[in-house]
């Protein structure tokens, strides 16, 4: 029997906070079962939804131009059903909820442990029958990716980074068949094992044990580089921190992406809900969304913002997805004290000390460079304006100057400035995560084609050539050891680039590095001052 099993969070005390009174009730054709069975070891309340009808989407396309006889009768049917659990184990009680066809729905997920599903995934899996992984980013610019192989596979199969990347989702066979066959996990874990309903208890006790197991970490201890942070009074004191920088309209170290890389992307459009008829319609969804709704309809309290949602929209306008809260949306890093946390995925991280260190270690060997010809930045001042006045001695001007790469659509930028000693300098403004992103990729994607393309070469030769003369050097003898990329951003912060960026940026800003360095190049920092 193939299920999908939630745990819910310590703090609930009654099956009454866990369903949704709102949807599981008659008017959606619910009705609690009365359960019969006497010799259960758990409690249990349960609901099942009957022939819940709704006319398919694509009807009104064609009932405009079509005789459609006995339309009310063209409906798609849907049955569900929803138990809810409470099991204890070691003289603690657990909470479950276990759902079929829509049954999710009707539980309330704000109360949910959120890494319950990858958990027991991480501990049940055999690491040689992996399948398929959802991977996001650590960035404010993030990239989701699923990978599925066809044919159960190793980790180092699927190619992730494991510096860079958080595991959002597992699924492959059981190691242990008294777990189950095949498994996979995310907040929720679906499970396909043959259990019956009295077994539920037993089966959600076996869950409990793989949940609070460490055996993950022999195969895949580096989700450990950040941990879900569980204290409630310290997740407290950083959702305020949140809600301030949210409330002030900050745009460094915050941004909006989607939480399900699949069911958003058959989207066409979205709308940031506020109430019934108070809303934004956007694309893409974008912080400056979410404030400019916040700004019309004077959402100043976190009672409010807790009500707004996101609604994914197919071409016809008709819902796409369910109601997920914003909170499901946003990204966010804050320093507090010693330590940095990253909210993403509706939940507090915290990076792990040792890998903190490690990336600022790696950090402490690249050179960071004052170059003397660069001018400071005035303040209002363009990238575009701030490249095109650099002295013409120094510096070849090539900001927007996109080399179109061969047998491709793609257009690249070489740099925006290239010096006689051959340093490709990519320039930015201030210090935003999700920009800076957009530099470390435009040094690593230049010195790729570099080093892999020779008519780039001479297209870089050429310009060489062009302002200072004849070089000794050709596009089959290019010096790439002399050649470093120079990532020039701007701040008036004191103290080292190193220590400015966001820690999101410090992790990608390494990625882009090896590969520059696995090309024989290197990578230079620079800040330049901006006029006060």
């Amino acid at each position: 029997m193939k299920l999908s099993y939630y745990l819910f969070k310590k703090d609930v005390e009654d099956f009454d906070e866990i369903i949704l009174k709102n949807k599981v009730n008659s008017d959606n054709n619910y009705q609690e079962l009365l359960v019969i069975t006497t010799d259960l070891d758990f409690d249990a309340k349960v609901y099942m939804q009957t022939n819940k009808s709704k006319a398919p989407k694509w009807l009104k396309f064609l009932e405009k131009d079509v005789d459609i006889r006995d339309k009310e009768e063209v409906r798609n049917t849907v049955n569900s059903f929803i138990i809810l659990i409470k099991i204890i184990k070691d003289e603690k009680k657990y909470f479950f909820g276990i759902t079929a066809g829509f049954g999710f729905i009707g539980i309330n997920k704000e109360k949910l442990e959120n890494d319950f599903g990858l958990k027991v995934t991480l501990n049940s899996i055999s690491p040689y029958e992996l399948k398929a992984l959802d991977v996001r980013n650590i960035d404010l610019k993030t990239k989701q990716k699923r990978v599925h192989i066809n044919k159960g596979s190793e980790l180092g199969e699927f190619e992730l980074d494991l510096h860079q990347d958080i595991l959002n989702l597992v699924s492959g066979k059981c190691e242990d068949t008294e777990v189950g066959t095949n498994i996979r996990g995310t907040t929720s874990l679906n499970l396909n094992s043959k259990v019956k309903f009295k077994e539920l208890g037993a089966k959600c006790r076996q869950l409990i044990e793989l949940y609070l197991s460490d055996k993950y970490k022999a195969n895949f201890d580096f989700i450990d580089n950040m941990k879900v942070v569980k204290n409630k009074e310290l997740s407290e004191e950083l959702n305020k921190l949140l809600w301030n920088h949210i409330q002030e309209n900050k745009q460094e170290k915050i941004s909006l992406t989607y939480p399900d890389m699949i069911e958003y992307d058959k989207c066409a459009r979205y709308k940031i809900v506020y109430s019934y008829n108070k809303f934004v319609e956007t694309d893409e969804i974008d912080i400056t969304d979410l404030y400019r709704l916040m700004a019309e309809q004077k959402i100043d309290t976190i009672e409010k913002f807790k009500k707004i949602c996101v609604i994914g929209l197919d071409d016809s306008d008709s819902p796409k997805t369910s109601k997920a809260p914003i909170k499901e949306f946003i990204v966010f890093e804050v320093s507090k004290e010693t330590k940095t946390y990253i909210f993403t995925m509706n939940n507090w991280y915290v990076i792990d000390t040792n890998y903190y260190e490690k990336v600022k270690t790696k950090l402490e060997y690249i050179e960071e460079v004052e170059i003397e010809e660069l001018t400071t930045i005035k303040k209002g001042e363009t990238e575009g304006q701030y490249n095109e006045r650099q002295d013409k001695k120094h510096f070849i001007y090539l900001d927007k100057k996109n080399f179109q790469i061969p047998n491709s659509r793609s257009k690249v930028e070489i740099c925006d400035l290239l010096s006689k000693h051959l340093q490709f300098i990519c320039i930015k403004r201030e210090t935003a995560s999700a920009t800076l992103s957009h530099l470390f990729s435009q040094g690593s994607v230049s010195m790729d084609l570099l080093k892999n393309e020779s008519t780039y070469r001479e297209r870089v030769i050429q310009y060489l050539e062009e302002q200072y003369g004849k070089i000794e050097f050709n596009k089959d003898s290019f010096p790439y050891n002399e050649v470093k990329v120079v990532y020039a951003i701007t701040s008036n912060k004191k103290g080292s680039l190193k220590d400015i960026i966001p820690f999101f940026s410090k992790v990608n800003l390494l990625q882009h590095i090896k590969r520059i360095n696995e090309l024989g190049m290197q990578v230079q920092l620079c800040k330049i001052r901006i006029e006060e």
